[in-house]
């Protein structure tokens, strides 16, 4: 009995002894899984998301005896794994936004835009983002041909416009070059030309060049906001009112001649009726007398409205003349022969028929030059409060006779029709 009563209190202290070992066992496992629900509040690591992982054979082990220490290791990685992993999450944020503004900023296709912000604000996952960033590739490159395709037509038509500009250039300048060839008189049986029109040449490829900066000069401003109504909407008739303007003429010949001058000279008349060998430079010749500066300006307008005549095919080449000059007062110093022949005689050559307003009183060149007058006076009615207006007209036959007896037919077959009767 007393060995049995031994044996009974050395159980009894084993389970004692057992039973607190095991009570703080316990505690301890309940105090490292209070602090894991703490720290789960924080990491959130008991999702249902998340995966468990299993132990090494090693923490197994070692997780009775050093429980706190291996709890606490893995919680510190954790934290760290946490704060790195924000940081790259705040870089991620950081990276998104500024790729958010290079688009609005950059990226003018809409479409294209919304498509590309929508991606990177909506994907999250890595996977997810790697996908849309494949499929972005694709749509990218679809647009990158498309746009190298319409940029290519583009230059083409660019190219195809700047070629119809260069050859209009070249061919107006060619034409400025003949329009002296209309003002040609006969002189001792020479024929000399008065006018010289010296139109500066370039060279073809720097002058395409000049011209295609032009154009893209126009394209950016077009492109700015000086174009646009207050609706924010293109103002098409400031457009096409700019464009014309850009597109003039004398613009474009000022650009591709590199802004050097056309220059014009002329012969000069003497007195004898002769013509100078030599050409006088346009500056040189405005201070001739008013005669001559006439004179050269008169037969100068002559051959540019034969030219713009000529272009339009208003010329009518089975009649002697066939277009009409009315001039107010032109003389004015103008009445010497020398100076008022050359001009008769290339406006004849032309087909031109002069009508001139003047006073009667200017010389005897008037009934030189003009076969039939008209004679327009005012005379005073009955009682002398208003005027009327008579008229006489007078015709040189002889005239006629030596130049165009066919007109003294006409003349007497039907009246001319009236310029003062209405």
């Amino acid at each position: 009995m007393a060995r049995e009563r031994v044996e009974l209190a050395d159980k009894e202290k084993y389970l004692e002894t057992s039973y607190e070992r095991l009570k703080k066992e316990l505690e301890d496992i309940e105090n490292n899984i209070h602090n894991l629900d703490i720290k789960n509040g924080k990491y959130e690591f008991l999702l249902e998301g998340i995966e468990g992982t299993i132990l090494s054979a090693n923490v197994k082990q070692t997780l009775p005896y050093n429980r706190k220490k291996i709890i606490s290791e893995i919680v510190d990685e954790l934290e760290y794994i946490t704060e790195t992993l924000e940081n790259h999450r705040a870089k991620i944020d950081m990276e998104r936004n500024q790729f958010i503004q290079l688009l609005d900023s950059n990226v003018k296709d809409i479409r294209l835009r919304e498509m590309a912000i929508s991606g990177i604000k909506n994907k999250r996952a890595f996977e997810e983002v790697l996908e849309w960033q494949k499929n972005m590739n694709k749509t990218l490159n679809r647009v990158i041909r498309i746009h190298e395709k319409n940029m290519m037509e583009h230059d083409k038509e660019l190219s195809q416009f700047i070629q119809y500009l260069y050859t209009y250039l070249s061919t107006l300048a060619d034409e400025m070059r003949t329009i002296p060839k209309n003002t040609k008189v006969k002189i001792d049986n020479n024929w000399k030309e008065i006018f010289q029109i010296q139109v500066p040449s370039w060279d073809e490829e720097e002058g395409k060049a000049e011209i295609r900066k032009h154009v893209d000069w126009m394209i950016s401003k077009l492109e700015s906001d000086e174009f646009l109504d207050d609706d924010g909407r293109e103002d098409l008739g400031k457009i096409k009112k700019a464009i014309q303007k850009w597109l003039e003429s004398k613009q474009l010949l000022n650009i591709i001649m590199a802004g050097k001058d056309i220059k014009v000279k002329c012969r000069k008349v003497t007195n004898d009726g002769k013509i100078s060998n030599m050409y006088y430079s346009w500056e040189s010749s405005n201070q001739w007398s008013g005669g001559e500066k006439w004179s050269k300006n008169m037969a100068l307008f002559l051959g540019i409205l034969n030219y713009v005549a000529e272009k339009k095919q208003h010329i009518l080449p089975n009649q002697k003349r066939h277009r009409t000059v009315i001039m107010d007062n032109p003389f004015g110093k103008a009445s010497s022969d020398h100076v008022l022949s050359p001009v008769f005689f290339i406006a004849e050559q032309l087909g031109f028929q002069f009508i001139a307003l003047t006073a009667h009183g200017e010389g005897r060149f008037i009934r030189d030059y003009f076969p039939i007058v008209y004679s327009c006076k005012l005379r005073p009615a009955v009682g002398g409060d208003t005027s009327i207006l008579t008229k006489e007209k007078s015709i040189n036959y002889a005239f006629f006779k030596d130049n165009d007896p066919m007109v003294i037919e006409r003349i007497g077959e039907r009246e001319q029709m009236s310029i003062f009767g209405m």
